[in-house]
């Protein structure tokens, strides 16, 4: 599962540090996080500020990140008003600003969307991305992989919305009318969901290579989070007993390997295979599986040491030195490790 879900923090590759500040006419010396109360470290302000800018140069959305350091008395109007003070959006070609403010004394989040992205970011789906995908990071404290994680689907909706309507900011008196959505991050709220965890039975290794990765899209149509599952290696089931999975993430992986995997291929290597897609299909990132007497396992174990994402997702080996490069003779890789046709 590695190669889709992992891709929510291997996607940031980075390189940025600075100073907060409100507002810049120079791209280069934007800043987007205003971290207070210092809840993330400085690797991963470095991170979110590289994706940040990334999102501005291409995606065209100003995006910014508050975590406050006093309680908010009304969370949505202080959302409005950090919204203003920023400018959110007059750095990009229309009102496209996005603002996410923690307050970590109430234990709410919300989510301020500008004007030209409102089509794109309906109130609803904010609000299933806030639960399904930033909510179970926070609820165990770790805010900077949920502020990771969110950024990674914003960004993939904003991939799959690139010809909505452009408006002009002019003619908005304010950046954002309020729309967006709010959550409470408290561990004992009345509205979490406990994390469905369910029996390695039924999720036996099979035969073959490609029926082994028919039960893992099962396992993501059901939305089975159990680490245990005998469909993958003993490593890999050490690897997921340390990875929060959420429903987002197997949403994602599901729709992915669902448009996919009619072009796979199967790659048998004797005791080991390789499930690859075309080279065009670049977010769809290889699997691999080692055999078993029982039959075929997932080996996520060793995707997670080989395989990486850049920021448009776009998979590549960070190192051929493993047992599956094999399968991989009649492509070509260039120094970065992205495939091409040889």
């Amino acid at each position: 599962m590695k190669d889709i879900l992992k891709i929510f923090i291997h996607v940031l590759l980075l390189i940025s540090t600075g100073c907060l500040i409100c507002s810049c006419s120079s791209t280069s010396d934007l800043n987007h996080i205003d971290d207070q109360v210092g809840l993330l470290t400085s690797h991963q302000i470095e991170r979110l500020e590289q994706f940040h800018r990334i999102l501005l140069t291409e995606q065209d959305v100003q995006f910014f990140v508050t975590i406050l350091d006093q309680a908010a008395p009304d969370l949505d109007q202080t959302a409005l008003d950090i919204f203003a003070q920023r400018q959110l959006g007059l750095e990009t070609s229309s009102s496209r600003g996005l603002l996410l403010i923690i307050d970590p004394n109430l234990k709410q989040a919300r989510i301020e969307v500008g004007y030209d992205l409102e089509e794109t970011f309906p109130d609803g789906l904010i609000a299933s991305l806030e639960y399904d995908q930033m909510l179970p990071f926070f609820r165990q404290n770790r805010i900077g992989q949920g502020i990771e994680a969110l950024t990674e689907l914003l960004t993939q909706r904003l991939a799959q919305h690139k010809n909505q309507k452009i408006y002009s900011p002019k003619i908005n008196k304010h950046l954002s009318g309020g729309a967006g959505a709010r959550i409470s991050t408290a561990s004992d709220d009345p509205t979490d969901q406990p994390v469905d965890v369910h029996s390695s039975s039924g999720f036996s290794p099979q035969p073959t290579p490609r029926g082994t990765l028919l039960r893992y899209r099962d396992s993501l149509a059901m939305r089975i989070k159990s680490p245990d599952l005998l469909i993958f290696t003993p490593e890999s089931r050490d690897f997921f007993r340390n990875w929060l999975v959420t429903d987002a993430q197997q949403n994602n992986a599901l729709r992915l390997l669902n448009e996919t995997l009619s072009s796979a291929e199967t790659i048998n290597l004797g005791d080991h295979a390789v499930i690859r897609f075309p080279i065009k299909n670049r977010q769809a990132s290889p699997f691999f599986l080692r055999k078993h007497p029982s039959g075929w396992q997932l080996d996520f174990a060793t995707m997670s040491q080989t395989i990486i994402f850049n920021h448009r997702n776009q998979w590549h080996f960070k190192s051929n030195k493993h047992p599956y490069i094999k399968a991989f003779s009649d492509w070509k890789f260039d120094s970065n490790g992205f495939p091409h046709i040889r």
